[in-house]
């Protein structure tokens, strides 16, 4: 370790700046979420900062501003390695360089080589850069979403399905059913704001008319996407306030729907790949929720593109109805899902399964 800091407070200054990335929110993509802590020798914070909505301040930038970008002799703690090149704003590097920061301690390295060479450039110029141990994990989970698009190119999918103890996600099929509670609702909409986009099928929009907006906690609003393969959606469907993202491979789209929608005409048998890979690429969207229905979150199984399930399981039975999974994706989720963390939510049980060849650091739910 750097000369006259102890171990006991590099780690300590890692672990609040860990969760000062958790202030970021949604609006930092293409950014990553990450936290800055500036402090002395002793272990006295100086300052703090973690990334602003995209276009704003990077962590560390955040952190420096705040003391007038003047740190000579102090030590930063940040969570990712800082960047290394011009974008929206000038590169962390360059800004912890001038402001006069001594040392330099990083939880995981930079993998995308457009920002990448941060620590290199801090140490050709002087300033002491080095890698801590023991937090990569959990800065990995934090930005599940973020690294699955850098190795993949492709969003991070979340399916959440809520359905009653028996496996059903409505009693009676064509008809909307309200399976969960209040808690179980507000968290729902906590995990619309935590997603670039929400995903839904034809069959669940004119069957429940959703807004699929955050209501119950504060929040953003998710870019919504349909997927209608014969675009069978009706013109006065309140999610068409919202110009949604529609994947159809019908060959005419109607006047009134071209200019509520953005839509992607594709091949006939085309992919959920495809798709994704569209999503990343051209609409810039990381990380999407699947709500349904039970086709679309089949569908999305079947390609075995689904990264995370979370089920919420209502104590009340049906009997009959329609249920999540046919016999084949039955199988392929309880061969590929693992259990990672339950949790009752008001009279619900929320369960959450990740696919075993998912990026994220399971032991965080543990």
């Amino acid at each position: 370790m750097i000369e006259k800091i102890k171990e006991e407070i590099v780690a300590s200054m890692m672990k609040r700046a860990v969760e000062l990335s958790k202030k970021a929110t949604v609006k930092t993509y293409p950014n990553p979420k990450v936290g800055a802590v500036i402090f002395d020798d002793e272990g006295s914070i100086v300052s703090e900062g973690w990334t602003q909505e995209y276009g704003s301040d990077h962590a560390e930038a955040d952190a420096l501003r705040k003391i007038g970008f003047k740190a000579d002799g102090l030590n930063m703690a940040v969570t990712l390695e800082p960047c290394n090149h011009y974008g929206k704003t000038p590169p962390c590097a360059k800004a912890i360089f001038e402001a006069g920061i001594r040392a330099v301690f990083v939880a995981k390295g930079e993998e995308n080589s457009k920002a990448g060479g941060g620590m290199d450039f801090l140490k050709q110029n002087g300033v002491k850069a080095l890698l801590v141990k023991g937090f990569a994990d959990e800065v990995e989970e934090i930005n599940r979403f973020f690294f699955k698009g850098v190795r993949t190119a492709l969003p991070w999918v979340t399916a959440k399905i809520a359905l009653s103890s028996d496996g059903f996600i409505t009693d009676k099929v064509g008809e909307r059913c309200i399976i969960t509670g209040l808690e179980a609702q507000k968290h729902t909409h906590v995990l619309r704001n935590s997603h670039t986009a929400i995903a839904v099928g034809a069959k669940t929009v004119n069957i429940d008319d959703p807004m699929l907006t955050v209501r119950l906690v504060d929040g953003f609003d998710p870019q919504p996407v349909i997927f209608s393969r014969t675009f069978s959606l009706a013109p006065d469907s309140k999610i068409m306030k919202r110009c949604p993202i529609v994947f159809t491979s019908a060959s005419s789209i109607g006047k009134i729907y071209t200019a509520q929608a953005e839509i992607e005409i594709m091949p006939e048998d085309f992919s959920l790949k495809e798709a994704l890979s569209i999503l990343y690429g051209k609409y810039k969207i990381n990380s999407i929720l699947v709500e349904g229905g039970a086709d679309l979150v089949k569908a999305f199984l079947k390609e075995t593109l689904i990264d995370e399930m979370q089920l919420i399981v209502s104590p009340k039975t049906f009997g009959t109805g329609l249920p999540l999974f046919d016999e084949e994706t039955k199988s392929i989720f309880e061969n590929s899902f693992n259990l990672t963390h339950s949790e009752k939510l008001g009279g619900d049980l929320l369960k959450i399964y990740r696919d075993s060849r998912s990026g994220g650091c399971s032991k965080l739910f543990a």
